[in-house]
């Protein structure tokens, strides 16, 4: 279990009606894998902050799109309306 003074990504679960509609078919794209073995989760490029779908034993992306300009990180002023 981490501590408050870890930082630690939360990697979340895909379905398999998820991966179908990223066009990705198992036995085609990764023979032998199954629905557990995806991710989605957050990652820093030099492009900015990106959402991610990945094959975790591959860590191949199959699916890159761009995601809140700064992360994880949330403003207080996020949301007001002036």
């Amino acid at each position: 279990m981490p501590s408050e003074t870890e930082l630690t990504v939360l990697r979340e679960q895909v379905t398999a009606q998820e991966l179908a509609e990223l066009d990705v078919e198992l036995d085609r794209d990764f023979p032998g894998a199954n629905v557990d073995e995806f991710r989605r989760y957050p990652v820093l490029s030099e492009g900015g902050w990106y959402m991610v779908v990945k094959h975790q034993p591959s860590l191949t992306s199959v699916s890159r799109e761009p995601w809140k300009p700064l992360g994880p990180v949330s403003l207080t002023s996020e949301g007001l309306v002036v």
